[in-house]
């Protein structure tokens, strides 16, 4: 009977060896993740510390040629790259009897155009609007983009511009899948202008 004690206390002693064992390599492979995790974070953290310090790239240069509009174009497309919406529309302001000369790409024909929409120039806005998607290829876009204006200037109370953007619409595309609405809204927006 003692030695069966014996082996169990023995047996017990062991089990409880392994398990402190067994915890103490569990703790320390812990200890080692939360090490590794804390230097990849405290890395990360000095990299961004170290990128807001570095100074931003410089701008590209822009060479300024003697043909006005070529030099419109660019400071067109170098304000529009630096998010300088309104210098921009200034500039296209300055060239509206030449804008067709303007060599803008599609995208920035639409920059140009959303920021003529947000200051309510629905005519300048329509015309960038139309001519990016009609050089990019899509008529359709085209069309869509002369109706949805001309919904904006109807609903910010300006019946006349609505009604010269749906003339467009109908006189450059006689058979627009739009035409059947644009003559509805047209009569809604004549009401209008009788009324006042």
């Amino acid at each position: 009977m003692k030695s069966a004690l014996g082996l169990f206390a023995v047996a017990l002693l062991a089990a409880g060896l392994a398990w402190i064992w067994f915890a103490f390599r569990k703790f320390t492979a812990r200890k080692r993740a939360e090490s590794a995790r804390e230097a990849a974070f405290l890395a990360e953290l000095a990299h961004s510390r170290a990128k807001r310090a570095s100074p931003p790239p410089p701008a590209p240069e822009i060479v300024r040629t003697s043909d006005p509009i070529a030099t419109a174009t660019l400071t067109i497309k170098e304000a529009l790259a630096r998010g300088r919406g309104a210098e921009a529309v200034s500039v296209f302001n300055l060239h509206l009897e030449q804008r067709a000369r303007l060599a803008l790409a599609p995208s920035e024909w639409d920059a140009l155009g959303r920021v003529l929409l947000a200051q309510g120039a629905y005519m300048e806005a329509a015309w960038t609007l139309h001519a990016g998607a009609l050089l990019a290829g899509d008529a359709a876009a085209a069309q869509k983009r002369l109706v949805e204006i001309a919904t904006k200037a109807s609903a910010a109370g300006q019946p006349q511009a609505a009604l010269r953007l749906y003339d467009t619409l109908l006189a450059k595309y006689p058979d627009s899948q739009y035409a059947t609405f644009v003559r509805s809204n047209m009569r809604v927006e004549e009401k209008k202008l009788g009324k006042a």
